[in-house]
């Protein structure tokens, strides 16, 4: 019933764990499809010792959507179902996929084409459901874009509708950090993007996913400017709502609390217009923003206090002798801003001058209940 295509190049790191994992949920009448496009490392090796996988082999030409397209070529079961070699399809997926597909047939129009879109999980406990990538194979659906590709219908009269299917869950890992950086995907991803705003300079999806993708490469001024052009230069567009998410999260990182504020206010504008799960989004923003200025604040009060103690005692009369308040609230302060060594390092200094300090005692239980869980 399924065709599970994989498009790969020099996956060694995951490409075995990424069909072994198809396998476990695959049943006799489906197959797995690898469309490698030009691996240099160890990747043909391992999936050609891999049993009932076929595969193919496409030149690559800098556009994922001829790559797909050449595997949709190659499919032969019902429904295609495109899966990324760095992840990992969960245990009873296809299960829910064809439950899915069946309640949706029944309430769907003829003049709809349904595609379905699992729900991915980053390392990071983030989620997404991107383009529909699940559809069925009977030559009425292929896709554009050299980078970021979607799917269209071939008869413009019908209506591409993409439904989520939250049981069917992929475990991606591609754009960890260290990954991301080992294959040089910014880069990649930036120029396959220029590529296409070069022939389509108007095109708001691209334009977005330009600075999204390209910002390790970019300076925080340049982001953002481009982020901010994007009001007026697509004020109608649906890439609206996640400009405006991915502005308030830059801001909260850069400690800019104020302008990251005024996007939080615009989530929680849109949740009242309609956009509902806004609303939970712009209050966990609330709180990261809150913390950080707590942060800052904690910060300029250590430098306050710092700056005090080495004045105040040096003066004949004081209210304390050595000053081990001071010590305490310093490090207090360094615990809470996770410099946990410094604040470490003070506690035991405060505990051998016999100082009863509630931060010997915090960093004590601390210590204890880690032990207890790493037992």
């Amino acid at each position: 019933m399924f065709s599970i295509v994989i498009i790969c190049k020099d996956e060694e790191r995951v490409i075995k764990r990424c069909i072994e994992y198809i396998q476990q949920d695959i049943e006799e009448n489906d197959e797995i499809i690898v469309i490698d496009t030009g691996s240099t490392d160890n990747t043909i090796d391992i999936v050609s010792r891999m049993r009932n996988v076929k595969l193919f082999h496409f030149k690559w030409n800098d556009n994922f959507a001829d790559a797909r397209n050449f595997g949709i070529s190659k499919a032969k079961k019902d429904w295609i179902f495109f899966i990324d070699a760095d992840e990992i399809l969960t245990r009873g997926s296809l299960l829910e996929l064809k439950k899915s597909i069946e309640e949706a047939i029944k309430s769907s129009s003829k003049t709809e084409k349904l595609t379905f879109s699992p729900k991915a999980v980053n390392l990071d406990d983030s989620i997404f459901y991107n383009a529909g990538r699940i559809f069925a194979n009977d030559n009425s659906i292929e896709y554009e874009g050299c980078i970021h590709e979607y799917p269209v219908t071939l008869d413009k009269d019908l209506k591409l509708v993409t439904l989520r299917v939250p049981k069917v869950v992929v475990k991606h890992d591609g754009y960890e950090k260290e990954v991301q950086e080992s294959k040089n995907k910014t880069i990649r991803n930036t120029n396959l993007i220029k590529k296409e705003l070069a022939i389509n300079p108007n095109n708001p999806q691209y334009y977005y996913y330009y600075y999204r993708d390209a910002k390790p490469l970019l300076t925080h001024q340049e982001y953002e400017q481009g982020m901010l052009d994007f009001f007026g230069k697509f004020p109608d567009s649906p890439y609206m709502d996640q400009v405006i998410k991915d502005l308030a999260y830059h801001y909260i990182q850069n400690n800019k609390n104020d302008l990251a504020e005024k996007y939080i206010e615009m989530l929680f504008d849109s949740a009242k217009n309609g956009i509902k799960e806004n609303h939970h989004i712009a209050i966990l923003f609330t709180a990261m923003n809150e913390i950080q200025r707590i942060k800052i604040q904690q910060n300029d009060l250590l430098k306050l206090l710092v700056y005090t103690q080495e004045n105040f005692l040096h003066q004949e009369e004081t209210y304390f002798d050595k000053g081990y308040i001071f010590d305490e609230l310093i490090g207090t302060l360094f615990f809470h801003l996770e410099e946990y060594q410094t604040a470490y390092k003070i506690s035991r200094e405060l505990e051998n001058n016999g100082y009863p300090s509630h931060l010997c005692e915090m960093i004590d239980k601390t210590t204890f209940f880690n032990y207890q869980y790493n037992k």
